[in-house]
């Protein structure tokens, strides 16, 4: 089992980096490690290159280095309060169990308020057709009388 070396570690800086150390450290590492401008295999070159830049990618947006410290909170928690019970891992923490989902975002709810009027709207005005049309509402298919 391989295990995933952190996006500070791939850099070399501190979890407490700012921004201006993340971009010295990405420039030195892009210099070093650019398939045109070093001494490793191309495709070796390649691979490295593209993990410093999703690194630096990722710590230097404030949203998306706030997402990646919870996750690696969120697993350093979880290797603590793993328990082993007859040769089974059981995850305390685990939020991906079957039954759990997230809950609706205001734009999910929106829309459903919207469905639930419009298929409303279209009922009451399918009854008021039916009434003025004069066609009772409990009719019986003529395929079925014969």
């Amino acid at each position: 089992m391989k295990e995933e070396i952190s996006y500070y570690k791939i850099l070399g800086v501190n979890e407490n980096a700012s921004n201006h150390e993340l971009r010295k450290a990405f420039c030195k590492l892009s210099i070093e490690l650019h398939p045109d401008t070093t001494s490793l295999e191309i495709d070796d070159a390649k691979s490295k290159f593209q993990e410093v830049l999703e690194a630096y990618e990722n710590l230097n947006n404030s949203n998306l280095r706030k997402i990646y410290d919870d996750k690696l909170k969120e697993k350093s928690i979880s290797k603590n309060n793993t328990n082993i019970f007859n040769n089974l891992i059981i995850d305390s923490n685990n939020q991906n169990l079957v039954g759990n989902r997230r809950p609706f975002s205001n734009g999910e709810l929106f829309s459903l308020f919207l469905l639930i009027i419009i298929i409303s709207i279209s009922l009451i005005c399918s009854v008021f057709i039916a009434s003025f049309t004069g066609k009772e509402l409990d009719t019986i298919p003529i395929w079925l009388i014969k």
